[in-house]
């Protein structure tokens, strides 16, 4: 009988966790993404020419609308800044129809259009296009 009561005594509670005095940080890798995006990690990182997306982004998007109902979705195209204004915006401007076919698929998955915008901007090292959730 004794040492059932001791048993059951050296047992957390169901759900109770034990949380350390002094918690690990986070590691280098997480660190370096964050200050990559700027703070800001993308939901979906799509490269320029990919045609299969659809199907990650609708399932990306679900998960998000499953923590946050009212998630706002951020598309913006991303190119590298070159230096020339005008190259910069040639480049962009390319990836446009990518942004606007990816916030198109978003919005053909049931979220309202007024939650979604578009964007572009010169940062990073390639071409891409991203989608941030608000």
């Amino acid at each position: 009988m004794l040492s059932a009561a001791l048993a059951l005594a050296s047992c957390a509670p169901p759900g109770q966790q034990s949380f350390s005095p002094t918690p690990a940080g986070p590691d280098t890798q997480t660190i370096s993404a964050a200050d990559a995006f700027q703070n800001r990690i993308p939901l979906v990182s799509i490269l320029p020419d990919t045609q299969d997306f659809q199907a990650p982004l609708k399932g990306a998007v679900q998960q998000a609308l499953a923590i946050k109902p009212d998630a706002a979705f951020e598309v913006m195209a991303e190119a590298p800044a070159t230096g020339n204004p005008d190259t910069d915006a040639k480049n962009l401007a390319a990836l446009a129809p990518e942004a606007k076919a990816v916030a198109a698929a978003i919005i053909a998955d049931g979220v309202s259009a007024s939650h979604v915008t578009v964007g572009a901007k010169t940062a990073g090292l390639d071409q891409v296009v991203l989608v941030y959730v608000k």
